[in-house]
């Protein structure tokens, strides 16, 4: 009967091996393949930031918040999410006066600084930001502008 189908006994006996070594053929692809786009999700969360999946994204019919902020002697909090409506995804921060400025930056429970923004630098916004705390460093009063979208 099988020879009639042009198959030999050993062609059947072989199947499964043959089938093993595809398979394992395949994997070994599947296994590059995964490692090439894991590579390709680091290079983009190294270029732009990790996202979050509930972090809503920004939307271009809404209007971005643009400020500026005079700070002398204490610290200025700025709400982000509260004037903005969601965390801050995408902007910048610049020094627009003649005295450095010390900058935190609030998401969640995790607070990051100080940062020191020189004058006439700016920061790129490449984070989620809830909150912005604002001071002088001690030079003088400092005055930062900033955009969030």
């Amino acid at each position: 009967m099988l020879n009639l189908l042009g198959l030999k006994q050993e062609d059947l006996a072989n199947l499964p091996g043959r089938l093993q070594e595809a398979l394992a053929a395949l994997r070994e692809d599947m296994a590059c393949l995964k490692d090439q786009l894991g590579a390709v999700q680091r290079t983009l969360e190294y270029e732009f930031g990790r996202p979050r999946r509930d972090l809503q994204g920004h939307d271009p019919a809404r209007m971005p918040l643009i400020a500026q902020v005079q700070v002398e002697g204490e610290a200025r909090r700025i709400d982000v999410t509260g004037l903005l409506g969601k965390p801050a995804t995408r902007g910048h921060i610049v020094n627009i006066g003649d005295a450095k400025a010390r900058l935190w930056f609030t998401f969640g429970p995790q607070r990051v600084g100080p940062y020191i923004l020189l004058p006439a630098a700016a920061v790129e916004l490449s984070f989620a930001l809830e909150v912005l705390e604002v001071s002088d460093a001690g030079e003088g009063p400092a005055s930062v502008q900033f955009l969030f979208q």
